[in-house]
């Protein structure tokens, strides 16, 4: 089968190679199977995973899909978002990715804000792994998240391996999260995503760290830093969650 044409993305350091999903039919990758392989065959070790951009639907919402580079489903990558945003060249529209929709509109050059709604269905578990105490929050996706004092030296790899071996509390992987405050208003993050390891930034993780801060009874908009940029957090005059962070593109879908 013909390798369909491919962009590349990036949102924070989170690098995509991206695809419209009628250039993955035309060349005969349909399907799911057809996908994780695309993804394993193209993203090795230097991209997070495949960026699949299909039709608009009957309302309008235009579906997104990320897979994971080891093929695994990515569920909702909020970072993929943006730069979804970022390549379709509009000022807003509407995106749906894993079951759920979610408004964007263009925040100044480069930078896009996703509205994710009120996040009602949040839910929050304290947990305690290798002897350290932190909150698993289930929101889109599943994170662990816990408070370091050496953020730069902590072995989150090994403590992410660690998490993932209690299918018990994690029975669908999950994205760990490390966190270390520098302001009342500034965390630092360090992330190890399920089905990649650590990447330079994650999207939803910031948001899970975000939810995780409000649940305690703050409700101070926040920064929260990564080794691949900030992302801005903050719930609006209706309760919504907004996330705002830079995207970019480069030869997006060219035709070959």
């Amino acid at each position: 089968m013909n390798l369909p044409p491919l962009g590349a993305g990036d949102g924070l350091g989170n690098s995509f190679a991206l695809a419209r999903r009628s250039d993955l039919r035309a060349r005969g990758w349909t399907g799911a199977a057809a996908e994780a392989a695309l993804a394993r065959q193209v993203c090795g070790a230097s991209l997070d995973g495949l960026l699949v951009i299909g039709d608009a639907e009957a309302d309008g919402a235009v579906t997104v899909h990320i897979v994971n580079r080891d093929g695994s489903d990515g569920g909702a990558c909020l970072n993929g978002l943006r730069v979804a945003a970022c390549a379709s060249g509009a000022d807003a529209g509407v995106f749906r990715m894993a079951g759920r929709r979610v408004s964007w509109r263009r925040a100044g050059p480069g930078a896009f804000t996703l509205d994710l709604g009120a996040l009602d269905e949040a839910r929050f578990r304290a947990v305690e792994i290798g002897g350290l105490r932190g909150d698993a929050v289930d929101f889109w996706n599943p994170h662990a998240i816990f408070a370091v004092e050496e953020l730069d030296a902590f072995p989150l790899a090994a403590h992410a391996a660690r998490c993932a071996r209690h299918a018990d509390l994690f029975p669908h992987g999950v994205n760990v999260e490390i966190v270390k405050e520098i302001a009342p208003d500034t965390l630092r993050m360090r992330v190890c995503e399920r089905g990649v390891g650590e990447t330079a930034a994650c999207g939803s993780g910031a948001v899970a760290v975000a939810l995780a801060r409000w649940q305690e009874g703050r409700s101070e908009a926040l920064e929260v830093r990564m080794k691949g940029g900030s992302l801005a957090l903050r719930r609006n005059a209706a309760g919504a969650v907004e996330l705002t962070g830079k995207a970019r593109v480069s030869l997006f879908l060219e035709e070959t």
